[in-house]
């Protein structure tokens, strides 16, 4: 059995993931019609606001520089230059290339993790990860690019990768350091609002949902609610309760609850190749709790 902490960190990262994967197939319908800088940083603000609302309730307001800068900066990175890099390279290559690039997320993270801050991961989460990582692959055959693959496209979202990577080192050491999660959560959303509205500024005039457009504000809801608030909260308080390996490990689900997100929100057709891709996917990340159930047996 998990202890009570290790087990909330683990839903917490895998809620998180869930609700990132949906916010994913949200945007992309929203993409259509307004500046996805312009969305991001619209969302961030509201969730924002309603988060430092939150810590003021709980009393959980900074009150040194030093409780503010760090989880500040983390934003700027993780989501800020996660973002940047990963909506340029995606403007340059094709769409499968950067599916498959992000999947090598849960491999490089416990890498650089074990380099960095020194914590030690079980093979069976390297393992999990590949044959997750071999489902992306799957779930990516026969499907359409959509551009042409380049290579410094391919080098922004591996840039995006790494920052993701490295974001959630910083996360992991800022929330072990005792200050509230929570908190550092909306300091994160106040780094990423600041960095995304400065993105969105470089494109010029803002184009947001008008009063009139209940389709385009029900989406923003769930993406403030959803992709920004429980996300980030989730994110956060995860990384203080269990490792880096299993916080980036969890990410091999994002392409499955992606795609079955699409399947209700924009009625993609599945194939059997994508149910095939999927199932091994799920096997995948099953893998390290299997093996650990296993070991456990007397």
């Amino acid at each position: 059995m998990l202890i009570s902490g290790e087990r909330t960190g683990h839903l917490a990262q895998i809620t998180a993931v869930t609700v990132l994967a949906i916010g994913f197939v949200v945007q992309k319908d929203l993409a259509a019609r307004y500046p996805p800088a312009d969305i991001v940083a619209l969302q961030c603000a509201v969730a924002a606001v309603l988060m430092w609302a939150t810590c003021w309730a709980l009393g959980y307001l900074p009150t040194r520089l030093g409780e503010f800068v760090p989880g500040f900066a983390w934003g700027f990175l993780m989501p800020g230059a996660v973002f940047l890099f990963t909506s340029a390279g995606a403007a340059r290559t094709d769409g499968v290339s950067v599916a498959l690039i992000w999947g090598l997320l849960p491999l490089v993270g416990p890498v650089l993790a074990r380099l960095i801050l020194g914590e030690r991961f079980h093979w069976s989460l390297p393992f999990g990860a590949a044959i997750a990582f071999l489902g992306l692959v799957v779930l990516t055959l026969d499907r359409r690019s959509i551009g042409i693959g380049d290579l410094a496209g391919d080098l922004l979202v591996a840039a995006g990768v790494l920052s993701a990577s490295f974001g959630q080192i910083i996360g992991r050491k800022l929330n072990t350091r005792g200050d509230p999660w929570f908190r550092m959560a909306t300091l994160q959303v106040t780094g990423g609002t600041v960095a995304a509205a400065l993105l969105a500024s470089l494109d010029g005039a803002w184009s947001l949902p008008a009063p009139g457009d209940t389709t385009a504000l029900f989406a923003l809801a769930y993406l403030v609610a959803g992709m920004t608030i429980v996300n980030f909260v989730g994110l956060n308080l995860a990384l203080s309760r269990i490792p880096v390996a299993w916080a980036a490990f969890y990410n091999s689900l994002n392409p499955a609850v992606g795609t079955l997100a699409a399947v209700v929100l924009l009625s993609a057709l599945v194939r059997p190749v994508d149910l095939a891709g999927l199932a091994i996917i799920i096997a995948g990340v099953a893998t390290p709790h299997l093996i650990r159930i296993v070991r456990r047996r007397p």
